[in-house]
């Protein structure tokens, strides 16, 4: 589904990502766990043209992009990547003057082309799926934080994305809060969806994915099963990390 190859980012002459290598398996779950400036979250960014990146290349299903591929083609290439890839990130980015149903119908209406009925019907499935189905006509300022996540969910859902990215979704959430997010992923990792989380939630990793990388400056250190990584991590850097996440 996703593969990564030899991927390098620089901000001026620091090297944010230093030649990292990833693949992703259709209906697999891959947790990314490591310390704060690792490079996790600009890794993600680069997968869907967020961010561009200057040496390597990126595979999602056939579309493949990379640091010389011509900006026009890479341009037409990104958005079918954006179309067939959805992201939530650590804020939740909802249109503030739009309901809840408007904010999970105007992707699908107005990129998809989508018939406004069919976009709705569709909106108030996933939302009902979230466990927001009381909540379509009501503002985001009326929302708690979880809420909102899942509204981002549900949103990025309505696309139909073939894999779904998440930045850290539940970083700005209470604990109640974080709880009621996670739950709705690991719905989403059960039912066979593609994902790809960034997360400091050790347990939803341990849980939930199939597969974790570890990052440290700009690499993936070590990668592996949760029974790997948790009951038996090769270097002391990964140690060190699930050490202090425990302490946390």
């Amino acid at each position: 589904m996703i593969e990564v190859c030899d991927l390098h980012k620089r901000h001026g002459n620091f090297d944010v990502l230093r030649g990292v290598n990833l693949t992703v398996k259709r209906g697999e779950v891959a947790a990314i766990i490591g310390p704060s400036g690792s490079g996790k979250s600009t890794f993600l960014r680069c997968l869907n043209g967020l961010e561009s990146f200057h040496q390597g290349q990126v595979s999602i299903q056939e579309l493949t992009f990379g640091a010389e591929t011509p900006l026009p083609i890479r341009a037409r290439i990104l958005r079918q990547v954006c179309q067939r890839v959805g992201m939530v990130f650590q804020s939740f980015n909802l249109f503030p003057h739009r309901s809840v149903l408007q904010n999970v119908t105007e992707g699908p209406i107005f990129v998809l082309g989508l018939a406004r009925d069919l976009a709705e019907e569709r909106a108030r499935k996933l939302l009902d799926q979230v466990g927001l189905a009381d909540k379509i006509h009501a503002m985001p300022r009326q929302l708690s934080g979880g809420q909102q996540q899942r509204v981002a969910i549900a949103r990025a859902l309505a696309m139909q994305p073939a894999a779904m990215l998440f930045d850290e979704p539940t970083s700005a959430l209470d604990p109640r809060m974080t709880g009621e997010v996670l739950a709705v992923m690991t719905d989403l990792a059960r039912n066979g969806l593609t994902m790809i989380v960034v997360t400091h939630a050790m347990r939803f990793a341990r849980q939930a994915s199939q597969t974790i990388h570890v990052f440290g400056e700009g690499r993936i250190i070590e990668s592996g099963t949760p029974e790997q990584i948790f009951e038996a991590p090769r270097l002391e850097a990964t140690r060190l990390l699930l050490n202090e996440a425990q302490a946390a």
